[in-house]
């Protein structure tokens, strides 16, 4: 079973750095068009194009592997392959938007429909342990919008964070280790081997991204990444019954960044959907933290909270609906802060 993963690991690497190669020669760039784009000059994009690929080729791979295929029973092979799929069609979503930019309202309407199916076809977070005796179990039809929810939040939240090199495929890659580690101890082998295959690909996209920018992920990287990380986190509900409060500590350094913005512009009255530069990670860099060091922090707050939710997963119980609540509170008094400090250092309008 290792040797398998490894394999299928080092496939979806290799064929990932080949792919986003290809892709540097293109001829897809990201021109710096908007104020809020960091960067200076035209940019190759469209790098989640070959990390899709090189994720796609690692599952096929294993896919083929006598060991790995022996553990999985039909239910599992069937969620493996819908999140492959799926994850792939926000690759091709993201990649029509990087060649001709869609409207916001065709984007949205894509995105819930994609969302919505694809929670579907995995299976949706229908029951939530709160405490070892109080189990709740969500109707279908509740449950189906509510992961749909779930994938499309995530899906928009990477989208969103991706604005500085390494920062969101980085933190979604430790994300997805530590996914897997989980599944790997809920025994669920098909959400294992996506969260695995997965980091390793959006790895190979980083040797060209980080810290250098020769390669951004482009919509495509972002859907990609954002659906990978959703989908397989239904994946390893469904297969290893772990606990639906368990996947949001995985990511939640982008989510908290996300949606505490998000909230943050509705109190002032801003326009949410409007492009900003008013996220936490920008007001860092504005302060002059260098981008890569911007990148390392939300990579090491991801590794923290993956610890708390291996730590919650094993525990059980009601740990792991208290340790989100507990790193919810603690993300909101930290944003709050550093909102206040950048006012107080005159960081523009924040």
């Amino acid at each position: 079973m290792l040797l398998d993963l490894a394999l299928s690991m080092g496939a979806a690497f290799a064929v990932s750095l080949l792919a986003c190669r290809a892709m540097m020669a293109a001829g897809l760039v990201d021109a710096p068009t908007m104020a809020r784009k960091a960067h200076k000059k035209p940019t190759p994009t469209s790098g989640g194009v070959g990390a899709a690929a090189g994720f796609a080729v690692g599952m096929i791979v294993i896919s083929q592997l006598s060991e790995w295929r022996a553990n999985l029973d039909f239910e599992a092979a069937r969620r493996v392959t819908g999140v492959t799929a799926f994850a792939c069609a926000f690759a091709v979503i993201g990649l029509w938007d990087d060649v001709r930019p869609l409207g916001p309202r065709l984007k949205v309407s894509l995105f819930t429909l994609a969302a919505v199916f694809a929670s579907y076809v995995v299976g949706p977070a229908q029951i939530f342990p709160i405490t070892d005796g109080f189990i709740y179990t969500l109707p279908l039809q509740i449950a189906v919008f509510g992961s749909a929810l779930w994938v499309f939040t995530m899906v928009n939240g990477v989208n969103f964070m991706d604005g500085a090199n390494g920062l969101a495929m980085g933190s979604v890659a430790v994300g997805l280790f530590g996914l897997g580690a989980i599944a790997a101890n809920a025994h669920a082998p098909g959400a294992l081997a996506l969260a695995y295959c997965g980091a390793a690909a959006l790895i190979g996209f980083l040797v060209w991204n980080y810290p250098s920018g020769k390669l951004f992920a482009g919509d495509s990287g972002a859907l990609f990444a954002g659906a990978l990380a959703a989908l397989a986190s239904l994946s390893a509900i469904q297969g290893g019954g772990v606990s639906p409060f368990v996947p949001p500590l995985l990511f939640f350094p982008l989510l908290a960044d996300v949606l505490l913005t998000l909230a943050w512009r509705a109190m002032k009255k801003r326009k949410l959907l409007t492009g900003h530069r008013e996220h936490v990670y920008q007001i860092m860099i504005r302060g002059g933290v260098k981008v890569r060091h911007v990148a390392r922090i939300y990579w090491w707050a991801t590794l923290v909270c993956c610890l708390v939710a291996f730590a919650a997963h094993v525990v059980g119980s009601f740990t792991p609906i208290a340790a989100l609540a507990i790193v919810a509170f603690a993300s909101v008094v930290i944003t709050v802060q550093a909102r206040r400090f950048a006012a107080k250092r005159g960081m523009g309008e924040v």
